[in-house]
């Protein structure tokens, strides 16, 4: 008896771990399906009660005899009756429903116990095309929890989280200083962008002396972009004062704009051009031996990030599955 126990309970835990999402509930369903068979002892009662067919219900059960390899069930005259495998795995089956349906609940619980308000300030890049769908994606996880949104530029959004005015700052370019806990939590590929016409339409890559000559429209001051094309080029030999700026913007949206109507060329992250991409109004360049990654980092003060809900959106922008968009 101990060997089938073991047996059944190798089951659940094999089918909750390596099945695919969707696929979780429908293990369980057929345990359900099982037990309401077992206590019903009859078919057609059992699919009135689970609201299913009786051949979708039968073919719960064949999947299950299947990966046992035993049979569960006998037709006799008086209904349905459990083989002695159907009896070890109806005990096991009851144990193993009401483990997760305490462990949906559990969680549900948790979820709800995410509550309260958290500012993220996020610096205009990142801000405008990827933090809104994170901060979609956690609401939806942990629908109790308010989430506001400021965007501004790096240096912009970095005093503020040193004022106190956010909880939470998530900043393209260098690490933060000063008195932050920081980390990287991700980084994006930047491009140099033109209209999408000529000369620039059948091209991918352009020189570095090209890119010093040609009319280069640039974030403001205090941008996180501009700082890390500014240190990048430094790196290179390049004085800022060598790049033909013709233009400075405050906003990605209008830089690429400029660049549509054939003002001049900028660099920007990808993150901020899927549209434009897709829709072919801009192409994108690589400067040639060059490749500029743009890190994006979370930031924030001890004392503001200790709220359960400022805990749950730290280690949410940390997973994999984030959410940037």
């Amino acid at each position: 008896m101990k060997i089938y126990g073991m047996m059944f309970q190798r089951y659940a835990i094999i089918n909750i771990k390596e099945t695919k999402k969707g696929e979780d509930e429908m293990n369980i369903q057929s345990l359900k399906s099982f037990i309401a068979i077992a206590e019903t002892k009859s078919m057609s009662r059992a699919a009135e009660l689970l609201f299913v067919t009786q051949p979708a219900l039968s073919q719960q059960i064949k999947q299950l005899e299947t990966y046992f390899s035993v049979q569960l069930l006998e037709r006799t005259n008086r209904g349905i009756k459990l083989t002695e495998a159907g009896k070890i795995l109806y005990e096991h089956a009851r144990q193993i429903v009401t483990l997760y349906q305490t462990l949906e609940k559990e969680m549900e619980d948790f979820r709800a116990s995410i509550t309260g308000s958290l500012t993220v300030g996020a610096s205009s890049i990142v801000g405008g095309y990827a933090v809104p769908c994170s901060i979609f994606i956690f609401k939806e996880k942990y629908p109790e929890s308010h989430i506001t949104l400021k965007v501004g530029n790096r240096r912009q959004i970095l005093e503020d989280l040193k004022n106190g005015t956010i909880d939470v700052a998530i900043v393209e370019g260098e690490k933060p200083d000063g008195n932050l806990f920081s980390s990287e939590i991700g980084n994006d590929e930047m491009v140099v962008i033109a209209p999408n016409r000529k000369p620039w339409d059948e091209r991918n890559i352009l020189s570095l002396d090209e890119f010093l000559k040609q009319p280069l429209i640039m974030r403001e001051e205090g941008s996180g972009t501009r700082q890390m094309i500014e240190k990048y080029l430094s790196r290179l030999g390049i004085d800022k004062n060598q790049l033909n700026v013709v233009m400075e913007l405050s906003s990605a949206d209008s830089i690429k704009a400029a660049v549509e109507a054939g003002h001049g060329i900028s660099i920007m992250p990808k993150l901020a051009l899927k549209k434009e991409l897709y829709n072919k109004t801009l192409v994108a360049l690589k400067i040639e031996n060059i490749t500029l990654f743009q890190k994006i980092h979370i930031a924030y003060k001890h004392e503001k990030a200790q709220s359960n809900v400022a805990k749950a959106f730290i280690k949410f922008m940390h997973s994999p599955n984030r959410g940037f968009c």
